[in-house]
C-alpha cells in the first residue's frame, strides 16, 4: 500500500498543480498545447530510446507476453468501438474512446509499481511491453480515426501506406528503431548521452500530467460522467479481466509474467490517450476524466489487485 501510494499521489498531484495554476491563471491555456509538443516529441522518445537501449537480453521469448496484452488490448478496443457506435454512452469518436479505454499508463505509473512490487526482474518484462506498447495502439487509432473518416475501411494498400507514414513521423517510432539499432552494436551508453537522455525522459513525465491538468480546466465534466464511468470500467474492469483470461488458457503465460501483463492492463488510462484526444480535437473531455478519475480510483483497484496476487489466488 505505501509504494502505490508513494506513486499515484504525485501523479495525482501534478495534474491538480496544472489545473489549479489553470484555474488561478497562473499559466495561460496554450501552455497544455506546448507542453503536450514537447513530452511527445522529445521527452518521450528520448525515454523509449534509453528504454530499449539498454534493456537486458534473456533468452525468455516476448511473443507470449504480448499476445496476452495486445490481444485483451484488441478485445477491448473492438467492443468499446462498438459501444461508441451503437450508444451514446462515450460522446467521443470511436478511435478516442478505444484509446481511453485501451492504453494505460506504464511508463509513468506502471514501471515504477512493478519494480515497487516485484522488484528488479519486473524490468525485463515491462521493458518489453513498453517498447512497442506506445506506437502499436498510437498507430491503430490513427489508422482507425481516418479510416472513420473516410467513412469506409482502407484497402490493404492504404494501411500499408499509413503505417510507412506513421512510422517515418512519429517520433516515438523513430526512437524506438534507433534504439534497437544502437542495442545492437553492443557499445551501450556513454555516461554523459545517458545522462542527456535520462533527463530529458524523466522531464516527460511531470509535463504530460501538469499538461493534462492544465486541460481540465478547460473543461466542463457535465453531460459526459456516463462517458467517463464506461471508459473507466472498459479499462480499470474489463482490460485486467480478459488479458489474465488469455494469459491463463489461451497463451499459458509464465505466472510471474501472467501478474505482469495483469498488472500493466489494470493501470489507468495513460497520458497519451489524451494527447491523441487533443491532437484530433475530439472526446477530450471524456478522455482527460477517465485520467483523472482513474488514477485516483486505481489506489483501490490496484490494491485489491496486489492482494489477490499475492495470496496466489490470481
Amino acid at each position: 500500500m505505501s509504494s502505490i501510494l508513494t506513486t499515484i499521489l504525485p501523479v495525482f498531484g501534478l495534474i491538480a498543480l496544472g489545473f489549479i495554476c489553470a484555474r488561478t491563471r497562473f499559466i495561460g491555456p496554450a501552455a497544455g498545447q506546448g507542453l503536450s509538443q514537447v513530452v511527445f516529441n522529445l521527452a518521450m522518445p528520448a525515454l523509449l530510446f534509453r528504454t530499449v537501449a539498454v534493456i537486458d537480453q534473456q533468452s525468455l521469448s516476448p511473443w507470449p507476453l504480448w499476445a496476452a496484452l495486445f490481444g485483451g488490448i484488441a478485445i477491448v478496443w473492438i467492443a468499446t468501438t462498438l459501444i461508441a457506435r451503437t450508444t451514446n454512452l462515450i460522446e467521443a469518436a470511436p478511435a478516442s474512446a478505444a484509446m481511453g479505454a485501451s492504453f494505460g499508463n506504464l511508463a509513468m505509473l506502471g514501471f515504477p509499481l512493478a519494480l515497487a512490487h516485484f522488484g528488479d526482474r519486473a524490468a525485463l518484462p515491462v521493458g518489453l511491453i513498453l517498447s512497442i506498447h506506445a506506437p502499436m495502439l498510437w498507430l491503430a487509432a490513427v489508422i482507425h480515426i481516418e479510416a472513420s473518416g473516410q467513412g469506409r475501411l482502407p484497402s490493404v494498400m492504404a494501411v500499408l501506406r499509413q503505417l510507412a507514414t506513421q512510422l517515418i513521423r512519429n517520433p516515438i517510432v523513430v526512437a524506438l528503431l534507433l534504439g534497437t539499432l544502437w542495442r545492437v552494436t553492443g557499445l551501450g551508453l556513454h555516461p554523459v548521452p545517458d545522462r542527456f537522455l535520462e533527463m530529458l525522459g524523466e522531464a516527460g513525465v511531470p509535463m504530460a500530467l501538469v499538461a493534462l491538468g492544465l486541460s481540465l480546466a478547460g473543461y466542463s465534466l457535465k453531460g459526459q460522467w456516463h462517458a467517463i464511468f464506461t471508459l473507466m470500467t472498459l479499462k480499470l474492469i474489463c482490460l485486467p479481466v480478459v488479458v489474465w483470461l488469455i494469459a491463463r488458457y489461451v497463451v499459458g503465460l509464465d505466472p510471474f509474467w501472467t501478474h505482469i501483463a495483469l498488472m500493466l492492463a489494470a493501470m489507468p488510462t495513460g497520458a497519451n490517450a489524451y494527447l491523441f484526444a487533443q491532437r484530433y480535437d475530439t472526446g477530450t473531455a471524456a478522455v482527460s476524466g477517465a485520467i483523472a478519475l482513474g488514477t485516483a480510483l486505481s489506489l483501490l483497484s490496484l490494491s485489491g489487485l496486489f492482494l489477490l496476487m499475492d495470496a496466489g489466488l490470481i
